[in-house]
């Protein structure tokens, strides 16, 4: 296929044609920046090595700056797991190591974007935080979570609301239909944004309803994350959709040169149709998430939920937040009233909603807080789904106490891996959570890929966080905290169901994981933060 053509309907309309194409042209492009990159390492570690051949006090220079930083490591604040990551490079290589240490953590690569990440939430969270008499109300008709709710709205101005009706959807295949039905009644705006967007059947079925909407006189926005959506990640797709009437962008161009910021992905699920209806959850737009195609699993569980009514307007204001810095909009303020404001349609008796995102930049860890708060607030059960098991201290005690206190704290995991080193880490921290009383699930048809936490009928919450490091800590990820909602009991029904599809893991299962397996699990958790 010829360049030229690459810029026609006809490919565009065509996934199959398009998708064999591009698919291997990203991940070769990925390739190429992961060699540039490791070429930028290898050079800087033959300096650093040449360079240590000119004195002969080279070794007593290296204790020595082993000796201080270590002493600056041990009193710093900040997670011990985080710490204990950098022990081992600047050991063995001081020059080296400590000067990456303090650029990661420094993270100069991503301070105009945490720059402009505070201009935009300077301008929009004082909308966010202007009706303190809803709030007071939240507060007054549900005391029981004013506590949580203080704290989202003092912290990352996430208010609570009340009147919002959720809508859960087991399965992406239940899920995308129902989309697609709110997609063609869109009259003003539809905002899209995804960690994975790719070539697939499922996305060129939404694409054309974008096109027809686009047609309509819909402002039709889209931004992706330029690691996740590899395939769609070019100037050439950015025209073509603009010639539709759509606009899109690409969240953090991935470049071949180390910039620490990198790090930081755009891994949020977020679709607003209106203002009045939003989509959120653990799917992406891709047929693997519909379970069109299955090219690595037989099954592929994932999750959604729909809000309809006032909390919609959160998840507008955090949508335009990102497109604003994408878009270098960041001193533009006119656009956040006018996609919030709207009127929209109000559900008496849904308990309350507090949507909530989090960002390696806030200087809190909202999204473990909002997990752990779920962990110490329950007396009869917890359940929890998640695809991947890479766990702080924090997060251990929370589960181990809730354990030992005879809460249920039960987890479904996938049997299956999507990445083996990630799974064999995983499996160490299953051994240290079934110690503690904590009861683990392996779900056999396929890869789970579901973010959810249900306690005692009353409290749950879903949303794109992982339980592992890069959700948790260095990701821009979204979530909804969901209490006294007729839904919860679906999240609830849906975790049973889940889990006649698994297999308990006991210790005595868990001894028979592959050797292997567990040593690789051993070594690689020390990097478990990298992870």
């Amino acid at each position: 296929m010829t360049k030229k053509k690459l810029t026609t309907d006809k490919d565009f309309r065509h996934p199959l044609k398009y998708t064999r194409f591009l698919k291997p042209l990203a991940y070769s492009k990925l390739l190429f920046i992961s060699l540039l990159l490791f070429v930028q390492f290898s050079i800087y570690i033959m300096l650093v090595l040449k360079f240590r051949n000119f004195t002969r006090y080279i070794g007593e220079i290296n204790l020595a700056l082993s000796v201080l930083f270590l002493t600056y490591l041990a009193n710093c604040p900040g997670k011990n797991e985080f710490k204990l990551v950098w022990i081992l490079p600047v050991l063995v290589l001081p020059f080296f190591g400590i000067p990456l240490y303090f650029s990661c953590k420094g993270n100069f690569g991503g301070r105009n974007l945490k720059k402009n990440l505070n201009i935009v939430k300077k301008l929009s969270e004082p909308i966010l935080r202007e009706k303190p008499q809803e709030t007071a109300a939240v507060f007054k008709q549900y005391p029981k979570v004013s506590d949580i709710s203080k704290y989202l709205l003092e912290t990352s101005a996430c208010p609570p609301y009340i009147d919002t009706k959720a809508t859960y959807f087991s399965s992406g295949e239940t899920a995308f239909p129902d989309i697609k039905e709110h997609l063609k009644k869109a009259e003003k705006f539809i905002f899209i944004e995804y960690f994975i967007i790719e070539p697939s059947t499922i996305w060129f079925e939404i694409q054309s309803i974008l096109h027809d909407k686009a047609k309509q006189g819909v402002d039709v926005r889209i931004l992706y994350d330029s690691l996740g959506s590899g395939a769609y990640s070019t100037i050439r797709y950015e025209r073509y959709l603009a010639k539709k009437g759509i606009k899109s962008k690409v969240f953090m161009p991935f470049i071949p040169v180390f910039d620490t910021g990198l790090n930081n992905r755009d891994h949020r699920k977020i679709l607003v149709i209106d203002g009045k209806t939003v989509y959120t959850g653990g799917i992406n737009i891709s047929d693997e998430y519909a379970n069109i195609d299955h090219s690595r699993f037989d099954y592929w569980k994932d999750t959604a939920i729909r809000l309809d009514g006032p909390a919609v307007r959160s998840y507008t204001i955090m949508f335009l937040q990102m497109w604003n810095i994408a878009n270098k909009k960041m001193h533009d303020d006119s656009e956040y009233r006018k996609f919030a404001d709207v009127p929209c349609e109000k559900f008496p008796n849904q308990g309350v909603a507090i949507p909530y995102n989090d960002d390696a930049y806030n200087g809190e860890d909202i999204a473990e807080n909002v997990y752990s708060y779920i962990l110490a607030k329950s007396h009869s059960y917890v359940h929890i789904t998640t695809p991947y098991l890479i766990l702080d201290n924090n997060l251990i005690s929370s589960l181990s106490f809730a354990a030992k206190r005879g809460v249920d704290v039960s987890l479904i995991v996938p049997k299956h891996y999507d990445h083996y080193i990630t799974f064999c880490v995983g499996k160490i921290f299953q051994k240290t959570l079934i110690e503690n009383g904590v009861r683990i699930f392996e779900y056999n048809p396929g890869f789970i890929h579901a973010k959810s936490f249900v306690a005692d009928g009353n409290r749950g919450a879903t949303g794109s966080i992982n339980l592992d490091y890069r959700s948790l800590f260095h990701h821009f990820e979204c979530g909804v905290f969901l209490y006294c909602s007729p839904e919860i009991a679906r999240i609830e029904e849906d975790f049973q169901n889940t889990l006649k599809d698994c297999t308990e893991v006991t210790m005595e299962i868990y001894k028979k994981t592959p050797l292997v397996t567990r040593i690789i699990g051993w070594i690689f958790k020390i990097f478990a933060p990298l992870l």
